[in-house]
């Protein structure tokens, strides 16, 4: 395949799909979010946050049962 094959597919590829359509609205302005999307935006920062500080934690609880079990 050479280059001038890639430059050709990438314009039909550009030319296949409408993109004013996607740059067109206001960004400066929030969506509308639910009480739903809202809980599913907290649980997943939870999940982001506070995973590593779980594992950290069960890990260190083995640890500790381990030292005390055998020293």
């Amino acid at each position: 395949m050479s280059f001038d094959d890639e430059r050709i597919e990438d314009e039909e590829i550009q030319q296949a799909v409408d993109w004013r359509h996607y740059g067109d609205h206001d960004q400066s302005t929030s969506p509308d979010l639910e009480g739903k999307d809202i809980l599913a935006i907290f649980i997943a920062s939870i999940q982001t946050i506070f995973l590593p500080l779980v594992i950290l934690a069960i890990f260190m609880f083995v640890i500790g049962i381990l030292f005390g079990t055998f020293f």
